[in-house]
């Protein structure tokens, strides 16, 4: 379809992609932001409505799942204009994953485990929530990785809530190569349907290619209702890891893990090198016993060739089945010592990280934390908070609990909070909770961190704008000031802001000899770092607060 340049109030910039609908990147001049622009055209066909209809039932169920997790896209606003149903939603720089296989072919054993980690964490919280919801069509092009791989599940168009009583809906779309046996028998959806389409975009991650091709979408369908298993990942793919694909893409629904939770478990165990329950259930599926019973049998029926034996050819027949039953015997045997002996261990197999797991979750966090300090952007949506948030979390679950790294997972919750509030549309009450919610954090944050100066720095941030009390604010520069921190264009920028917004609030009041004063201060601030950002539009702003001038005209009042 050709692109709109306008819907609504949004200004369509240009196109990111396509799914059962067009996406655009589109600025919206009112709350002066991006987004992600999602349009589906009004009217048309019976095929046309059903996807109108479930877009807007997949809207209102990503609008419930980001509260549920703050890596689902954040939704803005959705409504009808212009002949479209539209979705205005958080845009979020990255790639999806069809884009990086695109490009990289294929993804390492590490990186993809740890891919699969976060869709599976994350369908473990839709799964088990209050009315269950599926997602129903996960795969590469539906999975967005932003700067530091923070894994989002993106496009909820056919998403749905299981009803009480209920373990499976109806599907009217999905992508076949994606689709579990079941599914393309019965054209149901359940929590197997999402893990299945797991484990296939973990074989295409490790492999390049899906688990089944065929020349056609009738053929594909055939193939995997066939219960046929896929062509064997590569062997310089760890094995605990090919175990886990096996597993997932079982041909049977009792074979595959049970749960989100299990498929999770069984990826953490093998990032952190342990055994894992595909591993064992592979070396029990294939035992001795049976080779041995191959072996008795040899035994038996050279047993009873000696003793109906007459002749010297009886006798050597005899004792050439004893002598293959003997060496089956005896093969099987050292070759089950041999395995057990020799095979490498879960750690060598999965390959021999430079850190333990809980260091590299904090070394990611790090990495954002970081890039933040480093740099002067006064924005925090290009930082990815809730990845920081997230690894930093699971480092803590895992036994890395010291101080410092609880004062950073606060700091990187508490900007994970702010970020949302400035994103999104919250009732007044529900606002003023997430802000102080942020103050708690941050507090908590220089608690757990006293020397550390990026604590006093969110603080000093959330009473610019969110808590406004500029003497408070620059006290809390002062401090950080003293723990070492050097302050920046964004931190000179956000002290201008402080007196400036005061300023602006007393000469509402009318109460213009400190809003004059403070609005020096402002000017002060802003003139050391002119062009940064929006200073000189500040600059302006600031020109406008003084005194109403009153004309005299030099005539004598009439009176009556």
């Amino acid at each position: 379809m050709t692109a709109p340049s306008r819907v609504g109030r949004y200004e369509i910039v240009r196109r990111l992609g396509k799914s059962m609908t067009e996406v655009y990147l589109a600025i919206d001049p009112v709350e002066n932001r991006r987004a992600a622009l999602k349009l589906v055209p009004s009217g048309g066909d019976s095929v046309n409505q059903m996807v109108l209809e479930a877009e807007r039932r997949g809207a209102a169920i990503q609008k419930e799942m980001h509260e549920l997790d703050p890596r689902v896209i954040e939704i803005y606003d959705m409504g009808d204009a212009d002949g479209y149903f539209y979705i205005a939603m958080q845009y979020v720089e990255g790639r999806n994953l069809a884009e990086v296989l695109a490009t990289e072919r294929t993804v390492d054993a590490v990186r993809a485990a740890t891919i699969a980690l976060e869709i599976c964490e994350q369908l473990a919280k839709f799964h088990s929530w209050q009315s269950a919801v599926v997602h129903g069509d996960i795969k590469p092009s539906n999975i967005h990785l932003g700067a530091h791989d923070t894994v989002r599940l993106l496009d909820f168009g056919i998403a749905k809530m299981l009803r009480a009583g209920r373990t499976a809906t109806m599907h009217e779309f999905g992508s076949p190569g994606y689709c579990s046996p079941e599914r393309l028998t019965r054209s149901e959806v359940d929590e197997q349907s999402d893990l299945w389409a797991v484990g296939a975009t973990l074989y295409e991650m490790l492999a390049g290619v899906p688990p089944f091709q065929a020349e056609s979408t009738r053929k594909l369908e055939t193939l995997i209702r066939s219960g046929r298993p896929p062509r064997a990942l590569p062997a310089s793919f760890p094995r605990p890891l090919r175990d886990i694909v096996s597993k997932a893409l079982a041909a049977e629904p009792q074979r595959r893990y049970p749960s989100a939770r299990e498929f999770q478990a069984d990826l953490q165990s093998f990032l952190e090198r342990k055994t894992t329950v595909a591993e064992m259930e592979r070396r029990s599926a294939w035992s001795p016993n049976a080779t041995i019973e191959v072996a008795r049998e040899y035994l038996r029926r050279a047993t009873r060739t000696l003793r109906r034996a007459s002749r010297r050819l009886q006798v050597a027949g005899a004792v050439a089945w004893f002598a293959l039953g003997m060496g089956l015997s005896i093969g099987a045997t050292f070759a089950w010592q041999a395995f057990h002996t020799s095979r490498p261990s879960p750690a060598a197999a999965a390959g021999p990280p430079d850190m333990a797991l809980p260091s590299l979750y904090i070394a990611t966090a790090d990495r954002v934390l970081e890039s933040y300090r480093k740099s002067s952007d006064p924005s925090l949506h290009d930082f990815d908070w809730q990845k920081a948030e997230v690894c930093l979390a699971r480092a803590v679950d895992m036994g890395e609990g010291d101080d410092r790294t609880k004062g950073k997972l606060a700091l990187s919750r508490g900007y994970s909070v702010l970020e949302r509030l400035m994103g999104g549309q919250y009732a007044e009450a529900a606002a003023t909770q997430m802000r102080g919610n942020a103050g708690e954090l941050f507090a908590n944050a220089a608690l757990e961190m006293p020397l550390d100066p990026a604590p006093h720095l969110a603080l000093a941030r959330l009473f610019v704008y969110s808590l406004p009390n500029a003497e408070q604010a620059m006290s809390e520069f002062a401090t950080a000031e003293r723990l070492g921190a050097v302050l920046g264009r964004r931190e000179i920028e956000q002290q201008g802001d402080a007196w400036r917004l005061r300023a602006e609030q007393q000469a509402a009041a009318h109460q213009w000899e400190e809003a004059e004063k403070d609005a020096a201060t402002a000017r002060r601030q802003y003139q050391r770092i002119p062009g940064f950002d929006q200073v000189d539009m500040h600059l302006r702003e600031l020109a406008a607060i003084h005194p109403p001038v009153v004309k005299k005209t030099g005539r004598r009042p009439r009176w009556r």
